[in-house]
């Protein structure tokens, strides 16, 4: 008997831990947070662009992201809810953050190659 509950225990936490990474993949994939990162996106290329035309490279790529921390931290805040610590959290904004950064400089530089070529 004690063998019998012990199996059910065994099989009852596996499920419990499967259905818990599952939802943690939900969550990383979800369309709510897919819309929020491309509202950031959106929100530091446009304004990237807007101060690469007025100001300098070195200007947009830091001021563009900081004009659109609020929408970064919506992401953090829909994060907050989920199964995750706080610490994952963090780094899981943090490579958001980067990976909008990388994807700026590149479309600024692709940018600035443009303004070149058409002077």
């Amino acid at each position: 008997m004690k063998k019998l509950s012990a199996l059910l225990l065994l099989c009852f936490s596996a499920k419990l831990c499967a259905e818990g990474a599952n939802q943690t993949s939900q969550s990383l994939n979800s369309e709510e947070l897919q819309q929020i990162k491309k509202k950031y996106e959106n929100c530091v290329f446009e304004n990237g662009r807007i101060i690469l035309n007025t100001s300098n490279l070195r200007d947009a790529m830091e001021y563009a992201p900081m004009a659109c921390r609020k929408e970064l931290l919506q992401a953090k805040k829909y994060l907050l809810e989920s199964a995750f610590k706080l610490d994952v959290i963090d780094q899981l904004v943090s490579s958001i953050e980067e990976g909008v950064k990388i994807d700026l400089a590149g479309r600024l530089i692709i940018q600035l190659k443009a303004d070149y070529k058409g002077k």
